[in-house]
């Protein structure tokens, strides 16, 4: 049925080309009665009333038949009629083009050719893009094009794309017995736009003329030259080799000598060198031959092949002269570089098994007998030791001695390994604790009634997923009167008076005990990255009442979560304020309001948006790699009304309250990091619900701008939302890393974070959460001489591992602890007030992750970053910067490569002029 559907589908987008987009329901009333009698003719259907009015009830019950089979048949017909039936619209939009092209026409002077190839160019135009002045523009260039066709015709000869003229002439080869000619292809000299602009056809035919006879009369003299200087006898090549190789040249190359034949060229080398393959290109040979390499440690050779590359121009040269050939010189280097790299490859590999079977105590000739035993039976023939070949041979090496290495840890490890997970947090075993859960949809009030009861504590905390949240509770609990201090990884605002604390997750005090502790989007304990910070939060907060708010699926995780602890629980269900109202119809952009956010899913997506949205709306803008205090700033924008549109990712999906009247999905589908997939019904749940907030708009709407979006979203809007489910995700904290890397006698942080993924065990509802981020980033802290302690609070460190700036940035700042250096900060210079391309705001964002990673080191090694204040006052210009930039309506784009403006929708990197230059042309095979 699925595949029935889809061929339907198919059938009918592909008949709307016939009806102007139209459906079929809507289109076919366009067409003829004469048409349709031939329609039921073609269809074998003749027992019916040839009315117009029967036709088109007949045809329409014919295409609602679900038999895909007659559709197909009626999409054959028109196909083959090809012809598009336009509404009434259409009809006087192009009677309005007619009108206007002929107007300006009838004003110039011009001929019947030259209005012929004006009005095909002016119908290609927008009506109101069709101008008097345009015309005359491109009636200029016509006739320039016209002319020069003319001087091609007189000439015998094409003009080439610097305005050479390409030609061919044929021309004699006298050598030994051989007489015969040969046609080449032959450029005279540039001619510049102002002699062909301003010469007569006849002046400049005359020039050509010469120009031809001079480049002729030289070519002539050059082969009458080269013929007299081969050597005789050739050394390396018959008269017929020689007079094959004159004959079969091509008419036209970049080669200063004659090629000579791929079978002639192999035959030569073939007494140098033993050949596998012989490649012929533009500019060089490549050839392949084989050798072999004695492996170290063992007595064992390994055959591998070698490739050579040889500038073409010069072998030919070479050869031609009859001087001597020396292959042996470029073998030998070439082999050198090869085996060097090989060894080179070889020896890190080995020494990334070995840093996994340190425990085994391998010596060297173990070590590689074991790294051979994986390693070759996947080599390839060119001895590249490549990163997909690497992580294969250390997985099965890894595989290979993971039972041995077991062996001597396991016991001592889980002997001494806290097993009890909830066991870590003893202030939170202590209490008398009461978990209460505000469950409910966005917009219900939830969090608001949790934040009333933590404004009514004597003491509390307030936990937030995002720093601009901790910020915005930090705010609300101040205006309320409470005495509240703000910490989150990069910034601290501490009252010493202080009886509430609002802060990001992962800075929760496990030792200060409080009255009451809000959990938000408790939700995200199901993050693959961060929900341990929810798992630790949620066992270890030593508060009397921890009220955690989040959305109805996470319930029966919070239940068995609770049942382990053995405290009570009391829940409590919200329903949302406001209506949420799902659209019929895709939302045209032509046709959207003000007052809406559009929702893209990556920043690429949200600037196109924005420069589209621009020409007749204010806009904001909030992405993910913008810094909170700009999506705050962009977000009060639109709070405000300074801006009437809203694009975004789904990073308005938590912690931006704003007056959206309408959600509008651009696409329903997102990168997730491992594949392009559609939007999950959680995510369409979250995202749609910043529509409609209570006390701004009475109802929430949300759509899609194309059908297919609109057709996901649909589909996802009423789903119920897949339940969290246990085991939940913990992480290794201090204590975990410094037991292992004691009972290990390991330094390296990346190998502890392996170990704990994959063989910590816990009591309760729990798994080692994947680290893959943290290892990453503990592969570049052990190069480095660091305590075991430090290199685990570097690796949690907020960094962008895709921003090759901010890892470069990283890297200097841990260099600089290593050698226990003070580390400055140094301001970016900003050239302008504000970004005008694209890339330009993106390295203003990374610079502001800069800041952030400075600020957030800055509190864990204060005797070390000493310009933290400086470092708040940059942030404050770069902020200003970023939102100044916002405000622009358009950004440009730069080229790659000699950074000059490219247009915002080029679907290249790179400019035209570039690409000319550096690609054009590449290797092609003879």
């Amino acid at each position: 049925m699925a595949k029935k559907n889809k061929k339907l589908t198919k059938i009918n987008q592909k008949i709307k080309k016939y009806f102007n987009g139209d459906p079929f329901d809507v289109g076919v009333t366009r067409v003829g009665s004469q048409t349709l009698s031939e329609l039921f003719s073609y269809l074998g259907i003749h027992d019916i009333e040839h009315t117009k009015t029967s036709l088109l009830k007949a045809i329409r019950i014919l295409w609602s038949e679900p038999d895909s089979y007659i559709r197909r048949d009626i999409l054959n017909f028109f196909e083959n009629e090809d012809t598009i039936y336009y509404g009434d619209k259409q009809e006087k939009i192009t009677v309005e083009k007619d009108d206007k092209i002929d107007s300006i026409l009838d004003e110039l002077d011009i001929k019947k050719e030259e209005e012929i190839l004006l009005r095909e160019y002016l119908q290609t135009l927008r009506t109101k893009k069709i101008t008097p002045q345009r015309a005359e523009s491109k009636l200029s260039h016509i006739r320039f094009e016209l002319k020069k066709e003319a001087i091609q015709k007189n000439v015998d000869g094409i003009f080439d794309i610097d305005d050479s003229l390409q030609f061919n002439a044929t021309f004699r080869y006298q050598i030994y017995e051989y007489h015969f000619h040969k046609i080449l292809t032959l450029n005279t000299k540039p001619y510049d736009y102002q002699f062909l602009e301003e010469k007569t056809v006849e002046e400049i035919v005359s020039k050509i003329e010469k120009d031809k006879l001079h480049v002729s009369e030289q070519k002539q003299k050059n082969i009458d030259e080269f013929l007299q200087n081969i050597k005789e006898p050739h050394p390396y090549l018959s008269h017929e080799e020689i007079v094959k190789c004159l004959r079969t040249s091509p008419p036209q190359t970049n080669l200063k000598h004659y090629l000579i034949k791929t079978d002639i060229l192999e035959k030569i080398i073939q007494n140098y060198l033993n050949l596998t393959t012989i490649n012929v290109y533009d500019k060089e040979l490549i050839l392949e031959t084989k050798t072999e390499i004695q492996l170290p440690y063992i007595k064992q050779k390994q055959n591998y092949q070698l490739t050579l590359h040889v500038e073409l121009d010069s072998l030919l040269q070479t050869i031609w002269d009859g001087d001597e050939l020396n292959f042996w010189e470029i073998f030998e280097q070439t082999q050198y570089e090869y085996e060097k790299n090989f060894l080179k490859e070889l020896d890190e590999l080995a020494s990334q098994c070995n840093s996994y079977a340190l425990l085994l105590h391998l010596n060297k000739e173990e070590l590689y007998k074991k790294v051979y035993e994986h390693l070759l039976p996947m080599l390839p023939t060119n001895l590249h030791v490549s990163s997909k070949i690497s992580r294969k041979v250390v997985k099965t090496f890894i595989y290979h001695i993971q039972e041995e290495l077991a062996k001597r840890q396991k016991e001592e490890l889980l002997a001494r390994t806290i097993r009890d997970f909830k066991n870590l947090f003893p202030q939170a075993r202590q209490m008398r604790r009461k978990l209460i859960l505000h469950i409910g949809p966005t917009n219900s009030g939830k969090t608001y009634q949790a934040m009333q009861k933590l404004k009514e504590a004597d003491t509390g905390y307030y936990l937030a997923p995002l720093r601009l949240l901790a910020l915005e509770g930090f705010e609300d609990l101040k205006q309320s009167g409470v005495d509240v201090s703000l910490i989150t990884g990069e910034e601290q605002i501490v009252d010493e008076m202080a009886t509430h604390i609002s802060s990001t997750i992962e800075m929760l005090n496990f030792e200060v005990d409080v009255d009451v502790c809000v959990i938000d989007e408790v939700q995200m304990i199901d993050d693959p990255q961060r929900g341990w910070a929810w798992a630790n939060a949620i066992i270890g907060t030593p508060a009397s009442e921890v009220i955690m708010t989040g959305s109805p699926n996470v319930k029966d995780a919070i239940i068995e979560l609770a049942n382990y602890l053995g405290e009570e629980l009391e829940i409590i269900e919200f329903e949302r304020k406001t209506p949420l109202v799902l659209l019929d119809k895709p939302t045209n952009p032509k046709d959207v309001e003000a007052g809406s956010a559009i929702i893209a899913f990556s920043r690429k997506d949200v600037l196109k948006l924005k420069q589209q949205f621009s020409k007749n709306f204010d806009v904001s803008v909030v992405y993910g790699n913008l810094s909170p205090e700009v999506r705050r700033e962009e977000a009060k924008r639109f709070r405000e009304h300074k801006t009437q549109i809203l694009i975004a990712t789904d990073a308005i999906a938590m912690g931006l309250n704003m007056p959206i009247k309408t959600i509008l999905f651009s696409k329903a589908n997102k990168f997730d990091g491992i594949s392009q997939r559609d939007l999950l019904p959680t995510e369409v749940a979250q995202i749609s619900g910043r529509a409609g907030r209570y006390g701004f708009n009475e109802v929430g709407y949300v759509g899609g701008l194309n059908y297919e979006t609109l057709k996901i979203v649909k589909k996802n809007f009423n789903k119920e939302l897949k339940t969290i489910s246990t085991p939940f995700k913990v992480m290794a904290n201090l204590e975990h890393i410094k037991l292992v890397s004691k009972i290990l006698q390991e330094d390296s942080l990346s190998e502890i974070l392996h170990f704990f993924t994959k063989n910590m065990k816990f009591n309760g509802p729990f798994r080692a959460t994947n680290l893959e981020d943290m290892v990453e980033v503990a592969h570049i802290l052990d190069n480095y001489d660091l305590s075991i302690e430090t290199k685990f609070h570097l690796a949690c460190a907020p960094l962008t591992l895709k921003s090759p700036y901010i890892l470069g940035i990283f890297e200097h700042y841990v260099s600089s602890l290593s050698k226990q250096q003070p580390i400055p900060y140094n301001p970016p210079k900003l050239i302008n007030r504000f970004a005008k391309t694209a890339q330009e705001l993106l390295r203003a964002e990374d610079m502001i992750k800069e800041i952030s990673l400075y600020l957030w080191l800055s509190y864990r090694f204060d005797d070390y970053f000493v310009d933290i204040e400086k470092v708040k006052n940059y942030r404050y210009i770069l902020n200003n910067y970023i939102e100044e930039s916002l405000k622009q309506k358009y950004f440009s784009r730069e080229c790659n490569l000699c950074k000059s403006v490219i247009p915002m929708n080029s679907r290249h990197n790179i400019c035209q002029r570039c690409f000319k230059k550096h690609y054009r042309g590449k290797k092609r095979v003879l």
